[in-house]
């Protein structure tokens, strides 16, 4: 299964399993669907598949950030 976002500008990030001889990645790619290509170079992150609660916990603490401490 893939995960698509669109954010309102229509700039694309995109979510794909990746499996490995290392065991089981995801790959999340900033891509420009329009041409089928990366839209900012080779902007491909390989994460194993038991780091991701990591990251969304990161994302969520940058969100809070952002939003000025607001939980």
């Amino acid at each position: 299964m893939t995960f698509h976002y669109t954010d309102p500008d229509g700039d694309h990030l995109r979510v794909d399993p990746f499996p490995t001889p290392d065991g089981p990645h995801i790959t999340i790619r900033a891509e420009d669907w329009s041409y089928g290509t990366d839209a900012i170079g080779q902007a491909t992150v390989l994460i194993p598949v038991d780091r991701v609660e990591e990251l969304v916990a990161g994302i969520r603490d940058t969100a809070r950030q952002a939003a000025g401490g607001q939980p």
